[in-house]
């Protein structure tokens, strides 16, 4: 089973809870997955990070899938790093994500908000993807404007020639709207091949086993 990274179209679109769930899928399936958030942001007091979701997830827990750095800023990590005097090394993110491998994982990267976004100066989630040799997941929100924002994410993944396991449209409506009910067949159409899997808005309840079922589809 090849490594994933789950990378945006934006900030808040959902990431957590389908790489969370992408690693409860994997280890459904027998495969001993684990979660890794090289560098969290926006990290607040008294309040689970989403390190800590991808360790429950994983039902186990590994120092080396601990984030590098945990930020207060909620800002992208170069900025908030930089802000706080700190400085992320892109080889740092890349030897951990190869001891994980190593120690027999199959690893689920999180990225942070879009694939664009500066991890560090220089070094983006496509620039990790490209170097430890990962498929993406693309988590998109499900709602209107989603078009724009999935294929300019894709074409950018393509353009390095980054593997796409598949897009999540996260949190359709019960009663979806016209553009949640007509998206999931115009991007059918506009991607040529990828899979598209649709995930519910959930109830205010722990609904990552369903959601698991679900991505189970891109694996």
């Amino acid at each position: 089973m090849r490594d994933l990274i789950v990378t945006g179209t934006d900030t808040g679109v959902g990431k957590t809870l389908i790489a969370s769930a992408l690693v409860m899928a994997l280890r459904a399936r027998g495969v001993r997955a684990i979660g890794f958030k090289p560098v969290e942001t926006g990290v607040e007091e008294g309040q689970p990070t989403d390190s800590e979701l991808l360790a429950r997830a994983s039902g186990e827990r590994d120092a080396r899938a601990l984030p590098l750095l945990q930020l207060e800023e909620a800002l992208a990590p170069a900025v908030a790093a930089e802000r706080a005097g700190l400085v992320l090394n892109p080889d740092d993110i890349e030897s951990r994500v190869g001891q994980l491998r190593r120690a027999g994982y199959t690893v689920v990267v999180e990225g942070a908000g879009g694939v664009m976004v500066p991890l560090a100066w220089d070094y983006t989630a496509l620039d990790l993807a490209a170097a430890c040799d990962l498929d993406a997941v693309v988590v998109a929100h499900a709602g209107l404007g989603t078009l724009n924002h999935v294929a300019m994410t894709v074409m950018i993944l393509r353009s390095r020639e980054i593997p796409i396991r598949g897009v999540v449209l996260n949190g359709r409506a019960a009663t979806p709207d016209l553009a949640e009910a007509t998206n999931p067949s115009a991007l059918t159409r506009m991607l040529h091949g990828i899979r598209i899997v649709e995930v519910p808005q959930q109830p205010p309840v722990n609904p990552m086993a369903d959601v698991a079922m679900i991505v189970d589809r891109l694996l």
